[in-house]
């Protein structure tokens, strides 16, 4: 559902998290810190398990866990699991979903490395760490 179909008062899309290469022991995982000033943003998990970091706090979800990120909030997750996570994901207000069909990588002409960041800083003040 795009933020367009709902005049803009939220989005809702289906994202697939990719596992990581598992990490040397002892090593912290990158959870791709970031954070959205005006967007609320929720994740449920659908299948798979994935460790997720809300402020400074970090924990583990699995099928049927939800958790509320609200604006400003710290957050972001690894999928350490071995496995693909389905995650439905839901932005208050919508349109954010946009960028992550702009910066498909799949696409013929793959997108600058950094325009998903650059986009997101730039028109949904968003903050990214690292």
């Amino acid at each position: 559902m795009f933020g367009h179909q709902t005049d803009g008062r939220y989005s809702l899309m289906e994202y697939i998290v990719a596992p990581r290469a598992p990490l040397p022991e002892g090593t912290s995982p990158d959870y791709g810190p970031h954070l959205h000033r005006d967007i609320e943003e929720t994740f449920l998990v659908r299948r798979g398990a994935l460790r997720f970091l809300l402020g400074d706090e970090t924990f583990e979800m699995s099928a049927g866990d939800f958790v509320r990120v609200p604006p400003g909030v710290r957050h972001g997750y690894a999928n350490l699991s071995g496995a693909d996570v389905d995650l439905l994901v839901s932005f208050h207000p919508g349109g954010f979903e946009e960028l992550f069909l702009k910066h498909r990588t799949d696409q013929e002409a793959p997108p600058a490395p950094t325009g998903f960041v650059d986009d997101a800083t730039a028109l949904f003040a968003s903050e990214f760490e690292g």
